[in-house]
């Protein structure tokens, strides 16, 4: 039941069914630990964080614990409280779980419309429903019955009350792993059953051990300028990589650097690279960096430029622009271009044409 969806993989990148090692999550991994040896383990736990902070992660390193041997008992070695969710490389759990095949683990995700050719664009009631069988599961033949939702964010109304009923009454030793990265806009209903777990974005010194196996080839120009991107955000950082999402950023300082006027050369082939048939990552890419920078700038105006690391060049940018609009007029953009964005989604617009308007839309407020 908790087989993944290949849009979940990013090719050469750690995959958080696969991760063994968590950086950064100490404390959370020892607030739940302490929660389990306790006697009054929480049936239901809302994991929350930036997207891409480790929240997947944490859940499968949780629920490869509860399902292997080391949960036994609820302690760790001679009867203590366990240390760590770690487990031991050879536990059959371990294998079960990174198959897709143990039968105590449930992974609730947007599934793929076969029809359309597309993955849904929320979590359906169908999938909810399609948990029956592990709750029948009798204590032969799992102790523990686990259900991840990643993330609970995208549930449609009905998948979300029929969680909600669920999480009422929940089967006998069942955990629910509810992610989400925006927690405010969940049903109040659904975060009261839960015990919220924050999951903090990580310091540039976790990000650099997380990241030490895939930036050989970058400069440390480019380590840093990823740094900044990422937030924090190993999954960001990850994406980042895999969807040239440095020269991506590279390419929009470029085209802001002589506002008002726009680099038009550099524009045309920024759009051309996200315009192709086979572009699909690189357009989402420009679709993210693009408000994500919006937003970044009318932030660091706010705080009258201090507090905030820079990339080589963007101060200057960023100054420039604020002296031509007021940063109402940057969030307005911002909105703009997310409803552009949303529009092309649903109509099927022309990609390389959105990647011009956004740009364009600049352009034409700087006139």
């Amino acid at each position: 039941m908790s087989e993944l969806p290949q849009s979940d993989r990013l090719a050469g990148y750690p995959h958080p069914q696969d991760t063994d090692r968590l950086i950064g999550h100490e404390r959370a991994e020892k607030l739940f630990l302490d929660n389990f040896a306790s006697g009054r383990f929480h049936h239901a736990w809302l994991i929350t964080g930036a997207k891409g902070v480790g929240k997947a992660s944490f859940a499968y390193r949780a629920a490869k614990f509860l399902l292997s041997s080391a949960a036994e008992g609820g302690g760790g070695l001679f009867g203590g409280p366990p240390e760590s969710l770690e487990i031991p490389a050879d536990d059959p759990a371990l294998s079960l779980i990174r198959a897709g095949a143990h039968p105590g683990l449930a992974v609730l995700r947007r599934q793929y419309d076969a029809k359309g050719k597309k993955f849904f664009s929320v979590i359906r009631v169908d999938e909810v429903r399609a948990l029956s069988p592990l709750f029948q599961l009798t204590a032969t033949e799992g102790s523990w019955r686990i259900v991840i939702v990643d993330p609970v964010d995208e549930m449609n109304a009905n998948a979300a009350n029929a969680i909600l009923k669920i999480l009422e009454e929940p089967p006998k030793k069942t955990l629910f792993l509810l992610l989400s990265h925006t927690p405010a806009r969940l049903l109040p209903t659904i975060r009261s059953r839960c015990r919220q777990l924050a999951l903090r974005p990580l310091a540039d010194t976790e990000m650099r051990q997380v990241l030490e196996n895939h930036t050989e080839n970058l400069s440390p120009e480019q380590i840093d300028m990823l740094l900044t991107l990422a937030e924090g955000s190993p999954g960001k950082a990850f994406s980042l990589l895999e969807a040239k999402g440095l020269d991506i950023f590279a390419a929009l300082l470029d085209i802001f650097r002589d506002y008002p006027k726009l680099d038009a050369e550099r524009l045309h082939t920024l759009a051309d690279s996200g315009g192709g048939r086979d572009a699909e990552t690189v357009y989402r890419s420009i679709c993210e960096l693009y408000p994500w920078w919006l937003t970044r700038l009318v932030r660091a105006a706010s705080a009258n430029f201090e507090g905030l690391s820079f990339v080589a060049g963007e101060e200057e940018i960023m100054r420039r622009m604020m002296t031509r609009h007021a940063a109402s007029d940057w969030s307005a953009l911002w909105e703009k271009g997310n409803d552009l964005i949303k529009k092309a989604d649903s109509i099927n617009l022309d990609r390389k044409q959105v990647v011009l308007n956004l740009f364009l839309n600049v352009e034409r407020m700087g006139t």
